[in-house]
């Protein structure tokens, strides 16, 4: 695909892999990815191959391993430090399983009041642990990272936060918090289902960092990463531990010894084997493309957006650094708006208070004048 940058012949070409846009602006990815036809081409012939018994279950396990070296590369990390795991709340409960006991009263994490809650629930669940769980309030729809340094400690023991907010498009200064974190001895785990194959994701001083596949990056729902650094590897022991759980799985898959991995593959939960091949597929067009391709191209239309909202008497939430590819607005009555929005061909969010539009590489300057003309009758 080449990596396409301005030239828009690329970006169209590239559009004719998603049959979603043909009838519709689809401005929902942050709800759910649509399905481009090489990913469910490779989930079909998985599922031709597991129909007629012509498949290996081997070959399946190590697709899920191209997988694995994929996100890597995509995420900037070394290989042995992603685990394959199935969703978020399973990734944030495997960390919490791994922190130590509170060593002393007063030992505490530290979590955005309305986080998503597959990354709140696990951390709360801790209080019955002997943690004392610190929610920050948010204010306007962000958490920025100084509220969260405010309500930290020498006895914090974690820091949880989403890179980019569901909500709303929020995006926190991960390396302003990272640094805080550091002084502060605390680790740091990070949310990056809003970003990670939208947006370059920084992991300096990053502890622990999870995904979840279908949306951004584009794969089927049942896959999901968790990246874990390489100095906090030897607190972890499977959450779930099963045959997967050794150095070497494929060696024997009877009786003992139970001597879990030292890199972090220790922690996968078993495959869902029809997922697998998809979101290989979906990690090496996102790689084909580039990070800084598809960033610029995302940021670029989710700015035109931004741009011809004025127009209509409405304003994106935020502006400058903290807004990413997701752009929320405030209108009257968000669910009639959205409703209005489904009749003319643009599909979009509500989430709590906000009408929430989302912009990937596969949409384009079309999607982007459908939805401002479909508001702007709206609207009026």
């Amino acid at each position: 695909m080449g990596g396409p940058t301005s030239d828009p012949s690329s970006w169209d070409q590239l559009r004719q892999l998603f049959p979603a846009t043909r009838d519709a602006a689809y401005l929902n990815t942050a709800a759910y990815g649509p399905g481009p036809t090489p990913v469910v081409d490779a989930t079909r012939e998985h599922l031709e191959a597991w129909t007629h018994g012509t498949g290996s279950w081997l070959d399946w396990e190590a697709t899920a391993e191209d997988a694995r070296r994929l996100f890597a590369e995509l995420l900037g990390a070394q290989t042995d430090t992603i685990a394959l795991v199935s969703s978020m709340s399973g990734a944030a409960a495997q960390v919490a399983h791994g922190l130590p006991d509170p060593p002393r009263t007063g030992a505490n994490l530290v979590v955005g009041e309305q986080e998503f809650r597959s990354n709140l629930f696990p951390w709360l669940n801790l209080e019955g642990k002997g943690y004392e769980v610190r929610l920050v309030p948010f204010r306007g729809g962000r958490i920025t990272a100084g509220d969260l340094a405010s309500a930290m400690d020498g006895r914090t023991a974690l820091v949880a936060v989403s890179h980019v907010q569901s909500a709303n498009g929020y995006r926190v200064d991960l390396p302003a918090l990272a640094q805080a974190c550091r002084d502060r001895d605390a680790r740091l785990f990070v949310d990056a289902t809003q970003s990670t194959g939208a947006l370059r994701v920084p992991i300096e001083g990053v502890d622990y960092l999870a995904a979840i596949a279908y949306k951004w990056m584009l794969s089927p729902r049942g896959s999901a990463f968790l990246y874990v650094a390489p100095h906090r590897l030897g607190e972890q022991r499977p959450l779930v531990p099963s045959w997967k759980s050794p150095s070497e799985p494929y060696k024997s898959y009877y009786g003992p010894p139970y001597e879990p991995a030292d890199r972090a593959s220790g922690l996968d939960t078993s495959l869902a084997w029809p997922v697998w091949p998809g979101t290989a597929t979906a990690l090496r067009m996102l790689l084909d493309i580039g990070q800084d391709a598809i960033e610029a191209r995302d940021l670029e239309l989710a700015g035109q957006f931004c741009d011809g909202l004025p127009t209509l008497g409405l304003q994106p939430l935020f502006d400058g650094p903290e807004r990413s590819q997701i752009v929320s607005l405030r209108v009257p009555d968000p669910d009639a708006v959205q409703r209005a929005l489904q009749g003319e061909g643009v599909v979009a969010a509500v989430r709590g208070e906000y009408l929430r539009t989302a912009f990937h590489f596969f949409n384009d300057e079309s999607d982007v004048d459908r939805a401002l003309t479909a508001l702007g009758s709206v609207v009026a």
